[in-house]
């Protein structure tokens, strides 16, 4: 996918640690941190390690003709497979004539390993489907959306023994410029040549929900019959994940015949953005007019609104959401591209059971890796702790990614166009089905491993990266 135009020597000019960012008022006490340092375990994708110039174990060159691709939001099934949702595969192999937008160039990853990842075997990870003329067989909408350039799948969740998707489309490849607008999130920047700021062509894309099941699990259709195109998601909802619910607890979980409902995240403006919340229910997930919509923190608990409510909006020519909406506050962050905590695009929210919390993921700014906890899918939120940082880790210039200038790395070759040639971290998804219990410690503190996976702009592949997290009181 396109990375958000920002040059990697800006950002590594700032030598100012994001450690100390304000906590907001509604932040919960316990602290999370970074045991030793995030490291990286392989390359997911591609032929070669770009660092070590070993063979990755999918091999994906000569197995799939694919030299590179990003994303791989995880996704567990009922069958013990874990998916993984791919985007913008390199080279896209589009037909001759075609618009990049439209024709499908993403992927479909699976594996059924369960045992940590390493740098010999990575994930175990193939392609699903079968291989054609030694290229990928693509996830195909139908009816059909632009899936092409810069239109991807953004989350999934199995429910019900269907696999559900939220796919990003609409959207401009080459988008304009735009910032964070919290009070209009839908507004669209001014039009130009390469991108008509229309419904069918935007710098904001919008967002539809499809599935498909083990069956089939490359054939995704419309979600609720007798809809005759696949169902649109409600306002402010434009780049979606969703999350499995925690497991059962005592105490009201165990009741008859009670379902958790699932956790949908979203954000309206694509990097530019804090999360909203909505909580899905099992039997009707497919139906958005049955998700109740995060408002805001009431006296007395969370304020929840029907889908004519969040709808409506506040009234006027534009839609704005209820001032409550983001599940926390924005506080300035001097390395994100938009000076502050409006910066979440791409996103993985999940149950971390060794801490007992919610986990959020994201990169904020191209340079860094944040991470915050909360009791509940609605919050409150902790303040953003760094779970990697090149600002701090100077080291992963050349290993990890590419730096500026293009003469900083020698002996690397670079993966994109020379205009395009920087290093850009994003897309830092949590693999839940790896994360150990590494506590409990003295004094009440949790501590737990996980593996979450990383794209880089330049190289253009996925890794699979390690940390260790503890919360403390």
């Amino acid at each position: 996918m396109l990375a958000q135009r920002t040059s990697l020597n800006a950002v590594m000019a700032i030598a100012v640690s994001l450690c100390a960012i304000a906590v907001s008022p509604r932040a919960h006490a316990a602290t999370l941190s970074v045991v030793g340092s995030s490291a990286k375990v392989c390359q997911l994708t591609g032929e070669t390690d770009w660092l070590s110039g070993a063979p990755t174990n999918a091999q994906t060159l000569s197995r799939y003709g694919l030299m590179g691709i990003d994303l791989g939001f995880p996704v567990e099934s009922d069958t013990g497979a874990l998916y993984m949702l791919f985007g913008d595969a390199v080279p896209p192999r589009h037909p001759p004539g075609s618009l990049p937008t439209v024709p499908p160039d993403d992927a479909l990853g699976v594996t059924t390993r369960t045992a940590a990842p390493d740098a010999k075997d990575c994930l175990g990870m193939t392609f699903a489907g079968s291989v054609r003329r030694g290229w990928l067989a693509h996830p195909v909408v139908a009816p059909a959306i632009q899936q092409g350039g810069f239109n991807v799948p953004t989350g999934g969740v199995y429910v019900g023994a269907r696999f559900f998707a939220f796919f990003w489309t609409n959207h401009c490849l080459i988008p304009d410029g735009f910032g964070p607008s919290p009070a209009t999130p839908l507004t669209l920047p001014a039009a130009s040549a390469h991108c008509f700021e229309i419904p069918a062509n935007n710098s904001l894309g919008s967002s539809v929900l499809a599935y498909a099941t083990d069956a089939n699990p490359l054939a995704f259709t419309q979600v609720s019959p007798p809809a005759r195109r696949p169902i649109a998601m409600p306002n402010g909802f434009v780049y979606v994940t969703a999350a499995m619910p925690a497991p059962r607890r005592r105490g009201v979980d165990y009741i008859r015949g009670y379902v958790p409902d699932i956790p949908v995240f979203g954000v309206a403006r694509y990097r530019m953005s804090i999360p909203y919340l909505a909580m899905a229910p099992q039997a009707t997930f497919g139906n958005v007019t049955t998700w109740r919509y995060y408002g805001g923190a009431g006296p007395s608990g969370p304020i929840w609104l029907t889908y004519q409510q969040w709808q409506a909006g506040q009234g006027g020519a534009q839609w704005s959401p209820p001032a409550g909406a983001e599940l926390y506050a924005n506080s300035p962050n001097p390395l994100s591209a938009s000076g502050d905590e409006r910066c979440v695009g791409e996103h993985s929210v999940t149950w971390n059971e060794p801490l007992g919390v919610w986990l959020m993921l994201y990169t904020c700014g191209g340079a860094q890796v944040e991470a915050r906890t909360a009791p509940a899918p609605w919050g409150p939120w902790s303040a953003p702790t760094m779970l990697l940082s090149v600002a701090q880790q100077p080291s992963f210039i050349c290993t990890l990614l590419w730096g500026p200038p293009a003469t900083a790395c020698p002996g690397r070759v670079s993966q994109q166009i020379p205009a395009l040639t920087f290093g850009y971290l994003y897309a830092p998804f949590v693999l839940n089905r790896f994360t150990q219990n590494t506590g409990p410690h003295p004094g009440g503190v949790r501590e737990a491993s996980i593996y979450w996976t990383l794209s880089t702009w330049d190289p253009y592949q996925v890794d699979v990266m390690h940390s260790t997290l503890r919360l403390g009181p």
